[in-house]
């Protein structure tokens, strides 16, 4: 089955769930306007309304959402500044020739609103740092609590002092090991959680189903998966340490610095956390090392690597496809393109040359091989919108440099060359972003 009807979908991950974009998102429904107009949007569940609404009315772009930690008090702030200025004063002014409706049209302008401006850099941290705060009280609070009430998940045992101690009780009497307390938050949530997962007999680990608590019981003591799943992205939000990485604290840094007071509160949390890397930790998270870390997969099949030179022997003895040939002297960005393309073609079950359809991923393997399709259509991949990556977490593209690895030396002559061909697909990747 042949087809040329383009499909849409992402972001995706090649190796976990992405259930929850950002750790920051909250089920609480708040009422929010529109920076430039009076319409209302409810958040987070119209979230995706209000900014297509912000693009296709007031053609304006709101750069990293998923990274802001308060979207309500940042869409808030900014509707304020704007009472005050235009868009272009604050925004990227961006010349296109389409309008939002895709159109064609000269010079149409589009407004991106990002970090780059040092205001909304500030905003973004300020409101990181408010929720971080946030979380502590929450986090001290949980800690404190004596009147906390809970029936066990798997006995008549009834905890009425801390949920440290009712933590404690699944692991003593049960052999149900979370984590610390000190590494959670928002344990009641997270027991809760769990819990509607064992009445609808859903296994906590695998998230199998079974047709009684007796089988569900006996498959969680057989199989070890009297546990959480570390690879279960849902769990993250439960996990102190996951609002204080590398992220968020880059973030936070400059302001950490000039007060001791939050500064020693994210050791604090961050020692906290560290507790937990003993021998005496989850197995699970402790198993975390260099050794299981992140795997490069090839681009035509599941098959993954730790090697990047693997997978591309991999790809070459197992396809008879030579990624190395394909992208001889082609620059950098054309290989970043290529990339995304093939990861998009392979997601849909599409060959990339010829655009057939498959019902299953063998097939498509076994067409490209016999028709020798594992040929690229510049045509079909040089495509401003494969600038952006098909998965989010492609450990492939870490791995893509020019032939004469130029892009490595720190030489002004050639760092002045890499920041005009910047530049010059900014207009390609604006487009990806209108044609999406």
């Amino acid at each position: 089955m042949s087809t040329n009807e383009k499909e849409y979908f992402g972001p995706l991950t090649l190796h976990q769930k992405s259930e929850f974009p950002t750790i920051f998102k909250s089920d609480e429904h708040i009422d929010c306007s529109c920076i430039l107009c009076e319409e209302i949007f409810i958040l987070p569940a119209c979230e995706k309304q209000l900014l297509t609404h912000l693009f296709m009315e007031h053609r304006l772009v709101i750069a990293d959402v998923n990274q802001i930690a308060d979207l309500n008090g940042y869409l808030k702030y900014w509707r304020l500044r704007f009472r005050d200025q235009s868009l272009p004063y604050f925004c990227t002014t961006m010349l296109l020739d389409n309008k939002p409706d895709g159109t064609k049209s000269k010079n149409e302008e589009y407004y991106l609103l990002s970090d780059v401006l040092p205001e909304d850099k500030e905003l973004r941290m300020n409101l990181q740092q408010t929720r971080l705060e946030k979380l502590l009280q929450r986090h001290q609070f949980e800690r404190e609590d004596k009147n906390y009430v809970r029936e066990c998940l798997f006995c008549r045992f009834i905890s009425t002092t801390t949920r440290a101690a009712y933590l404690n009780h699944l692991y003593e009497k049960h052999n149900f090991h979370i984590a610390k307390p000190d590494n959670l938050i928002f344990i009641d949530e997270l027991i809760n959680t769990i819990a509607q997962k064992l009445e609808n007999l859903h296994c906590i680990f695998c998230e199998g189903l079974f047709k009684d608590r007796t089988i569900l019981k006996e498959h969680m003591r057989k199989k070890g998966h009297k546990r959480i799943n570390p690879d279960n992205k849902e769990y993250d939000r439960y996990f102190l340490v996951n609002y204080v990485g590398d992220t968020a604290q880059s973030k936070t840094n400059q302001k950490l610095c000039s007060n001791k007071n939050q500064n020693r509160t994210t050791q604090k949390i961050k020692r906290d956390c560290e507790v937990d890397s003993n021998e005496d930790s989850d197995p699970e998270w402790s198993e975390w090392t260099e050794e299981n870390g992140p795997l490069i997969t090839c681009l035509l099949c599941q098959h993954t690597e730790m090697e990047y030179e693997n997978v591309l022997n991999h790809m070459m003895q197992q396809h008879e496809f030579s990624f190395t040939d394909v992208t001889n002297g082609l620059d950098f960005y054309h290989k970043i393109k290529i990339v995304n393309y093939i990861r998009r073609q392979i997601h849909l079950q599409q060959c990339f040359s010829c655009d057939t359809k498959f019902d299953d991923l063998k097939n498509l393997q076994k067409h490209m091989k016999d028709m020798r399709h594992c040929t690229l259509v510049r045509e079909k991949w040089d495509q401003p919108e494969y600038y952006f990556p098909t998965y989010e977490d492609d450990l492939f593209l870490c791995f893509i440099q020019d032939d004469d690895e130029s892009w490595w030396s720190s030489d002004e002559q050639e760092v002045n060359k890499r920041n005009s061909m910047s530049d010059s697909i900014s207009k390609e990747m604006a487009l990806a972003v209108l044609n999406d």
